[in-house]
């Protein structure tokens, strides 16, 4: 496969796909490539040997057990970290994974996958255009990538193509024949693409992960995304009906809001540790079979609250997938309904309207949940309207009429100043 084949726009898996999979890791390149994702990512530094390492930071701190610059290790001391996979990730990964070489990228992935490398130390692209060639690999199934135009520059007076990240002079980069801009998301334009095809060259953007992001640098005319999760960003990681939190690993549209949460190997839930704020987390891969009209149940399971009371566990049911940040004050885009149980056992319904919430009906005299047992919990949208049950030593249910927002289609789940967890989450 060559970059030419691809059909437009495609979507590039940053540091392969780091929101899914450990970033820049061999185990992660396999995992991306198993699932089918046609482009993978390399950041490459040099190291002090000379040799070339994959990593995304100028240190290793964030990603390894060690620290220290990433400069100063050479060949056989950068084999020797320790990726702190658990700690960066966490599910059902495991610690002791290797930072990889650039050479062992190309002998496992050359040829056969789509590889977009970036130069993220200034003296990295010759080298590392040597090691593409003295590995034979196709020029036509690379893009190099570079915020210097001297690195794009070289890249082009060798034969190979490069995106010249950050940039959005197409004059300049048409003069330079350099085929591909890269352009953050949040200043891509359709004026941008536009003149940029007329000029022929194409648009990448970075960094995606949401599909209302997506949707909107598509419309704008992009030829490429960069994502950390991109199987939900290319549509392919499926819509499910049910939790898959038993697996303990990452899913596609598993995005924060404000925490990703965490999981709890000892019962396989996934939740919440207590905290001083609000937290949610969108569940991208989970949704309603009829987003007009369903059953949503979960069990939820509450181990610790304020001693102020504020204390709650919500649901959010939004017309698409922007971040629901309520500790923010303004959630802009986010609309739909906000299920909360409070610490005192009351429940709420409100209608949210771009981040704001209005109480539609709540209850009082509610009982407080028993720490650390699981109770279950009940939405159900129709067309009309909507409710929501608690069922456990007590059943209680509010009701309200409101079809402000349909569909629904797209699950939030999140706790404020409580320690939460979930699971049993199934449409019907």
């Amino acid at each position: 496969m060559h970059f030419a084949d691809l059909s437009r726009p495609f979507v590039i898996a940053h540091r392969g796909g780091s929101l899914q999979v450990p970033e820049h890791t061999m185990e992660g390149y396999r995992v991306a490539v198993g699932q089918g994702l046609a482009v993978i990512e390399q950041d490459v530094s040099t190291l002090a040997d000379g040799a070339l390492g994959v990593m995304h930071d100028g240190t290793v701190d964030r990603m390894t057990t060690s620290s220290g610059n990433v400069a100063d290790h050479t060949s056989v001391s950068w084999k020797q970290l320790d990726i702190d996979a658990s700690v960066t990730l966490g599910g059902g990964w495991p610690d002791g994974l290797r930072p990889p070489l650039f050479e062992e990228v190309l002998i496992e992935f050359g040829n056969r996958v789509l590889l977009c490398a970036e130069a993220k130390s200034i003296d990295a692209m010759g080298p590392m255009i040597d090691a593409l060639e003295r590995r034979g690999v196709s020029p036509a199934s690379v893009l190099l990538q570079s915020f210097a135009l001297a690195d794009c520059r070289l890249a082009r007076s060798r034969g190979w193509g490069a995106i010249w990240l950050g940039s959005t002079d197409i004059a300049r980069a048409s003069a330079e024949g350099i085929g591909w801009i890269g352009v953050e998301a949040g200043r891509v334009t359709t004026t941008v693409c536009t003149a940029a095809h007329a000029a022929g060259i194409e648009v990448a953007c970075y960094t995606v992960n949401h599909r209302h992001q997506r949707d909107a640098v598509i419309a704008a005319g992009v030829d490429a995304i960069f994502s950390d999760d991109p199987l939900y960003i290319a549509g392919d990681g499926g819509r499910r009906a049910s939790d898959l939190f038993a697996r303990q690993v990452w899913l596609p549209g598993m995005l924060p809001d404000t925490s990703r949460g965490r999981f709890y190997p000892d019962d396989s839930s996934w939740g919440f540790d207590v905290s001083d704020t609000v937290t949610s987390t969108l569940m991208g891969f989970l949704a309603p079979p009829d987003p007009q009209a369903f059953t949503l149940h979960l069990d939820v399971r509450v181990d610790q609250i304020s001693a102020d009371g504020r204390s709650c566990v919500f649901v959010f049911l939004s017309t698409d997938d922007h971040p629901y940040r309520p500790s923010s004050g303004s959630s802009p885009g986010a609309n739909g309904y906000l299920l909360l149980l409070r610490g005192d056992g009351d429940l709420d319904v409100h209608r949210v309207a771009e981040g704001i919430a209005t109480t539609l009906t709540s209850s009082t005299g509610g009982t407080a949940p028993t720490l650390g047992t699981y109770l279950q919990l009940q939405v159900t949208v129709t067309g009309s309207g909507l409710s929501f049950t608690r069922t456990d030593t007590i059943t209680e249910t509010l009701t309200v009429t409101d079809a402000t927002y349909r569909p629904v289609p797209v699950v939030h789940l999140g706790s404020a100043l409580a320690g939460v967890r979930f699971r049993n989450v199934v449409f019907a």
